[in-house]
């Protein structure tokens, strides 16, 4: 698995993830806004997973 195999996997679930932190997360501290960031990009990154590996089947 290279970078732009990864890049293509993970680029919706990260501009979508970030677009809700900028506007739903102001919690007023860097760090809680990143680990929520970084939570639902992963969220986002698995459910967007388990989709297109149904998909292929």
């Amino acid at each position: 698995m290279g970078f732009r195999h990864s890049l293509e996997r993970e680029f919706l679930p990260f501009v979508v993830a970030l677009i809700i932190a900028q506007i739903w997360f102001k919690w007023g501290s860097f760090a809680l806004e990143m680990v929520g960031f970084v939570a639902v990009w992963f969220a986002l990154g698995f459910v967007t997973d388990v989709i297109l590996r149904t998909l292929r089947r």
